[in-house]
């Protein structure tokens, strides 16, 4: 039997973003958090080449984005950066840049994303999303729904503030009973409380239609030691799909 993991108190969640911040400032010089991993598990996003969408964001954005290699690949108007940490992030980077290393480029970035794009920060939890009901045409959501807090409200967010047409990235690793067997202190580990598996995925988004959908394996996934599998759809928000 799966076993899913798709709720944890506040307590619980303040732990995992403790853990979360103290792992961004260890490797904060890195410029990347599996990023292009994901990338290339995406096939470099080839789907999206050459599309325009007027409002664009990114949840659980972390200091380094996955929009950095998104963003040179379409054309587009607003950008936001979603986060409840990202303000730490950028003002550490801010701080790092000028005692530390004052003649460096920008290492986290959402600060550049920030500064180029004019990009709209939102220091926010998902499950409190701020934005109107339909009001985005491309959400990225990767690697993020086993940080969070309530894992179905984050994605009745997400659906709730994308438009008619408007496309959603998501990538997730799997979580399964054998994990549990294969890899035991997934189920202590600090920092990702949240444990989902692809059928609950399924279930929840079958509103979309989907552009990309690939289940990576075990041995082809980011973590094959600790999840069975890794998550990719780009999928569709329908009209006659609009209702979650």
């Amino acid at each position: 039997m799966n076993r899913n993991i798709l709720k944890v108190d506040e307590n619980r969640w303040q732990i995992a973003q403790d853990f979360e911040l103290e792992f961004a400032q260890r490797h904060y010089n890195d410029g990347n958090d599996n990023n292009h991993w994901w990338s290339e598990a995406f096939d470099n996003y080839r789907v999206l080449w050459g599309k325009h969408f007027s409002n664009v964001i990114e949840v659980g954005c972390g200091p380094h984005t996955n929009l950095r290699l998104i963003l040179p690949l379409i054309s587009f108007k607003r950008v936001w950066l979603e986060d409840p940490l990202i303000e730490y992030f950028m003002t550490a980077t801010e701080k790092r840049r000028s005692w530390i290393f004052p003649k460096q480029p920008r290492i986290v970035a959402a600060v550049e994303l920030a500064e180029r794009y004019s990009a709209i920060i939102l220091p926010e939890k998902l499950e409190d999303l701020s934005l109107s009901d339909q009001s985005i045409d491309l959400c990225v959501c990767i690697n993020v729904l086993d940080h969070v807090q309530d894992v179905q409200r984050c994605l009745e967010q997400i659906l709730r503030t994308l438009r008619i047409g408007g496309l959603l990235v998501i990538g997730q690793d799997l979580s399964n009973q054998e994990d549990f067997k294969l890899c035991p202190e997934t189920l202590s580990d600090k920092g990702h409380p949240i444990k989902v598996d692809e059928s609950y995925l399924e279930r929840f988004l079958n509103i979309l239609t989907p552009v990309f959908r690939l289940i990576l394996p075990r041995n082809q996934g980011r973590n094959p030691r600790c999840h069975y599998g890794t998550f990719l759809l780009i999928g569709r928000k329908d009209a006659e799909q609009s209702k979650y």
